[in-house]
């Protein structure tokens, strides 16, 4: 089973042309027109093909969207609380004369906390463009 999806278009695409070859064939056999069936059969097979392109196609988009919703909850947990942290800390510092360490801080707060809140499927797309040695 595995195989065969990992395999679909092929699989899909070999099947294909042994019902178009089976079906000239069949009808070349009878004395038919074999070309007119060859070529109905053909349209009907692209239609068939595209239909469960679409649909595979379709399922992985919203894979990818859900996975990458759940990843996106997910850091934004884990990181947002390490932010909260760092927060905490520079407002402590902040009464030490530490004010531009302190502004850094918040700003690198604001702008993890923003990319979190906006992370997509375009931004991870860009980002592996930008650094493709960091991409399984």
């Amino acid at each position: 089973m595995r195989y065969l999806l990992d395999n679909l278009e092929i699989v899909l695409s070999l099947a294909g042309l042994v019902v178009i070859a089976a079906v000239t064939l069949f009808f070349s056999g009878l004395g038919g027109d074999a070309w007119q069936a060859a070529a109905v059969t053909a349209t009907g097979v692209g239609l068939l093909h595209g239909g469960i392109f679409w649909v595979v196609r379709r399922r992985q988009r919203e894979a990818r969207r859900a996975a990458l919703r759940d990843a996106q909850a997910m850091l934004r947990d884990l990181i947002n609380t390490q932010l909260s942290i760092i927060q905490g800390v520079s407002e402590l510092y902040g009464r030490r004369d530490f004010d531009v360490a302190v502004n850094r801080i918040n700003e690198s707060v604001a702008s993890i906390s923003d990319v979190l809140l906006t992370l997509s499927e375009e931004k991870l797309q860009a980002w592996k463009k930008r650094y493709p040695y960091r991409t399984d």
